[in-house]
């Protein structure tokens, strides 16, 4: 489901992205119309969990975008993510830290000055630590830790905004499915 819903969004943006560009003939690739050309945009933001625990460090997420290309809307670039958590329940007691470290793209599509929306799609590496800690009581009182540490490819999606409040400087937001949360906000710096 998630999948089919993700190729609809894609679809859409390019399909809206085709007939933008065919109207002015060009695209923004400042990522906002009435904002000077830029070419690299950086990224900050703290998200929200996908899991069930107490966060000891919410979903923080940097990411770097290029968009160099005058004639396609589409960036592309790097991401970084953190968060850990900590729960006991029942005399367990799990900590654990995911990161996420990967390759973003987006595909632009403009509906007012000084927005960027976008799709997005990401591919790359999480790194999944966890510990966890309880005591046997019986025959004779033991304290257990195990620690798993798990690694595996991820893809990630979402479909993003930002508005530019002043020429260098906006304020992002984004929803979707990712290695950390399932939304963040923040802001944006452009160069």
């Amino acid at each position: 489901m998630a999948k089919k819903i993700f190729i609809g969004l894609v679809l859409a943006s390019v399909i809206a992205g085709m007939a933008s560009a065919q109207e002015g003939g060009k695209w923004y690739n400042s990522y906002a119309p009435g904002i000077d050309s830029s070419n690299l945009l950086i990224n900050a933001g703290i998200g929200w969990g996908i899991l069930p625990y107490d966060m000891s460090l919410p979903p923080l997420s940097a990411s770097i975008e290029y968009s160099g290309l005058k004639k396609i809307p589409l960036s592309f670039g790097a991401y970084y993510g953190i968060a850990m958590y900590d729960q006991k329940v029942a005399g367990t007691k799990w900590t654990g830290t995911m990161m996420g470290i990967g390759a973003r793209a987006a595909w632009h599509f403009n509906f007012a000055r000084n927005l960027d929306t976008y799709v997005g799609l990401n591919l790359g590496w999480m790194i999944y630590n966890q510990k966890q800690e309880y005591t046997i009581l019986w025959p004779n009182e033991q304290k257990i830790e195990n620690e798993y540490d798990l690694s595996s490819f991820y893809y990630a999606f979402n479909l993003g905004v930002r508005w530019f409040f002043i020429k260098n400087l906006g304020l992002y937001a984004e929803v979707g499915y990712s290695p950390i949360s399932v939304a963040s906000a923040g802001i944006t710096l452009k160069f």
